[in-house]
């Protein structure tokens, strides 16, 4: 595979543990990691370099990945969905308690997920998928843009998503993410998978049942784009899982991810 792999990171949706795959396959050095706490800066970075030290970079990898394909010929695109509540909720867990977050000192002050709510609104941090897929983020990287009113533009930014989900190349879903890794080693033809554990998770997850009735249905109300969009990523059985459900070596290879797990857990890394 000698396209250059450009990595869509949606927020809270695995991609850590992705770049650290990519990192282990390719070498750091070949992985063009975008900051998120300052989309802009790397964006500046990446647009100054001669088109030969872009190529040096075999994936470009980060929140707002999108807006580089602009400088990559013909990328391999590659990005992660996950079930839209759930994301809503580990962003906000994520948000609140990890001070190198470009979110924190605000979001640490809020007192419930409806306050939560009503701030991600404000900042663009709801719907992700959506304004992801969309391309609706050029306002990280010029803050001079207005962050898109899902309430007014959600119906059209939908369709656009829609309609980019299928430009990309290679759709994980969170909930089968070891079986869409062993997928995409067979589409990139890496000789192996390197040993990887989930990072980044965001502590204190014991699921939505810890959470009020009234807050998950108010949710799937103002998370209404993400919840379609998924569903409709789902429906069109766009996750490359699917592709090698049956592959050789796949049960041998989640059990090897299972145990990983377990010991993850034991030592406390997980």
């Amino acid at each position: 595979m000698k396209r250059q792999i450009l990595f869509r990171h949606i927020p809270k949706t695995g991609g850590t543990t992705l770049r650290i795959i990519f990192n282990r396959v390719y070498g750091e050095e070949k992985v063009y990691h975008i900051k998120s706490t300052d989309v802009g800066s790397s964006y500046w970075e990446f647009r100054k370099m001669s088109a030969h030290e872009r190529k040096s970079f075999r994936v470009i990898s980060g929140h707002g990945a999108e807006m580089f394909a602009e400088f990559v010929n013909d990328p391999f695109v590659v990005s992660v969905l996950r079930e839209p509540v759930p994301l809503f909720f580990s962003q906000y867990r994520f948000l609140k308690t990890s001070t190198p977050s470009l979110y924190y000192d605000e979001v640490k002050k809020l007192r419930s997920p409806d306050e939560y709510l009503e701030y991600a609104i404000s900042k663009g941090q709801d719907n992700l998928l959506t304004r992801y897929f969309s391309n609706s983020m050029r306002f990280l990287i010029d803050h001079s843009n207005s962050i898109p009113n899902m309430e007014k533009e959600g119906p059209a930014l939908l369709e656009v998503a829609r309609q980019n989900l299928h430009t990309c190349d290679a759709l994980l879903d969170l909930s089968g993410f070891d079986s869409g890794v062993f997928a995409l080693s067979k589409m990139l033809n890496w000789k192996g998978i390197p040993v990887y554990r989930p990072s980044n998770i965001t502590r204190g997850n014991r699921g939505l049942a810890q959470y009020d009735a009234n807050i998950l249905q108010k949710l799937k109300h103002f998370l209404r784009w993400d919840i379609e969009l998924y569903n409709y990523f789902r429906q069109e059985k766009l996750d490359i899982a699917l592709l090698n459900a049956n592959k050789q070596g796949l049960g041998n290879f989640l059990l090897k991810q299972k145990m990983i797990r377990i010991i993850a857990r034991a030592i406390g890394k997980q």
